[in-house]
């Protein structure tokens, strides 16, 4: 949903028919079909506990039996603030699944199997978010099971030092693609040390190295940002709310507030900036050309806008897109990145692109000027989309594939939640979706124009490049 993201996965039994996908989607469509002031065609009931823990439920009776008991913690790799100890909110995703009950060690394993339920999660920069699946019939349990962890998560040093190492075993991994590398340049040149967001989520190399050594920092990592003011606890599928309410407010009700602290504003980024990677493999060459935009906030104009982006630059109808993968053939594919540039500060929109390796050994590194230059009147050209002889209709197409696109991703109850809580985390609103597709529908060409020649300017962009160099670092 998101791009990249680190994952923990703790898999239960089979969840084999659980999810009736075909059937909830033909229902979810005609739901929506019969409710056309309402984008969302659920009721999203709230309740916020005294503790300051938001309880959402969603109720989708026609998934009979399915439940999800989801976590979102509003903290990420954004909130590691403490010079030398990067990746900590990945960290706690893995020693989440190890918290130690007062039953034997790895009882968590145990006792989430027993409910033959799937368990995942994922960290982001501004989230990290939990979200097991299983039977109606487990509902009280799961949801007790969710609150031992989170509520007082145990965990001993030497656990602490296992899900390091477990972590610099994934850093290593990962680092053999070279996305990885290109994010932490791309990343530190628009941000640097100063912000969260100045280093990828799993944190930097050498602080993942010395993890192990800092269990102190991890423990007031926890301390801090795991609150229930910081949280949300998200329900959905075959259940009653009120009676979701009931068991939440037993299970969570002891959870201890917290003053959240704030987080420094990010700093203009001053560019034009440029990073170049050597990559020792024979890949093809790669450009990510970024723009630093606001804070999303939904229902906002520009939010909205960043909504049809991705078409916008590089849809297959697009004069990007057109000219880079058709009339020069430089690219052999093209991606632009909405979801992380979605972010609780400003972040970065980014393009990127595989280049035509035969091409690249024949043009050197001119050819990323090149590729540099059409996106850059690419992009500037939108600040006279207006003046396009078929600006109005564009603009309704794209209008029409958002809805389409965002109500084909609410196919399950886990993807509703999971959806739900991606946008939900900005200004806790329960009419969030139906926020965005109104602010989508009031679009105008005009709206378009301004937003371009608002951000899309030298100052707001950084690039980096990279290619094939004999003994390059890896």
């Amino acid at each position: 949903m998101k791009g990249a993201r680190f994952t923990t996965q703790q898999n239960g039994a089979d969840m084999r028919n659980a999810m009736k996908f075909a059937v909830g989607v033909v229902i979810l469509l005609a739901t929506a079909a019969t409710a056309p002031a309402q984008f969302f065609p659920y009721e999203v009931q709230k309740k916020t506990l005294s503790n300051g823990l938001d309880v959402i439920v969603i109720e989708t009776p026609e998934f009979a039996d399915v439940i999800n008991v989801n976590t979102l913690i509003l903290s990420g790799s954004r909130n590691e603030v403490e010079k030398g100890r990067s990746g900590l909110a990945h960290l706690f995703e893995h020693i989440a699944f190890r918290h130690r009950f007062e039953e034997p060690a790895n009882s968590y394993d145990t006792r989430i199997d027993a409910m033959g339920a799937f368990d995942n999660a994922w960290t982001w920069f501004d989230v990290t978010y939990y979200h097991p699946v299983t039977f109606a019939t487990n509902l009280e349990g799961l949801i007790n099971l969710q609150a031992e962890r989170f509520v007082d998560m145990k965990f001993s040093e030497s656990i602490y030092r296992t899900e390091a190492g477990a972590v610099l075993g994934e850093y290593r991994r990962i680092a053999s693609d070279p996305s990885l590398r290109m994010d932490e340049v791309l990343i530190d040149l628009a941000y640097g040390p100063q912000h969260g967001y100045g280093h990828t989520t799993i944190g930097y190399l050498a602080d993942v190295e010395d993890m192990p050594n800092s269990f102190r920092s991890g423990e007031a990592f926890y301390e801090t940002w795991y609150r229930p003011n910081n949280s949300v606890v998200i329900v959905s599928g075959d259940v009653e709310a009120e009676n979701v309410f009931r068991l939440v407010e037993k299970a969570y009700g002891s959870w201890r507030q917290g003053a959240v602290p704030e987080m420094p504003d990010v700093a203009p980024l001053k560019g034009p900036k440029y990073g170049h990677v050597d990559w020792s493999s024979q890949v093809p060459p790669r450009i990510t050309q970024a723009y630093m935009i606001p804070p999303f906030v939904p229902g906002s104009t520009e939010a909205a806008i960043l909504g049809l982006l991705p078409e916008l630059i590089a849809g297959q109808t697009s004069p990007i897109f057109q000219e880079l993968r058709y009339d020069k053939k430089l690219a052999t594919d093209m991606f632009v990145g909405r979801q992380s540039a979605e972010g609780f500060d400003a972040r970065l929109l980014e393009t990127s692109l595989r280049l035509d390796d035969a091409k690249f050994g024949e043009q050197g590194s001119a050819m990323f000027k090149e590729v540099e230059s059409i996106l850059d009147r690419g992009v500037a050209g939108l600040a006279k989309f207006s003046q396009r002889p078929n600006a109005a209709a564009t603009l309704d197409a794209l209008k029409s594939r958002y809805r389409y696109d965002l109500l084909a991703s609410l196919n399950s109850p886990h993807n509703m939640a999971e959806v739900f809580a991606w946008y939900y985390r900005f200004d806790r609103d329960p009419q969030v979706l139906d926020k965005l597709v109104a602010a989508v529908d009031k679009l105008t060409p005009a709206d378009i124009d301004r937003y371009a020649a608002r951000h899309f300017v030298p100052a707001n962009k950084v690039v980096v490049t990279m290619s094939y160099k004999a003994g390059g670092a890896q």
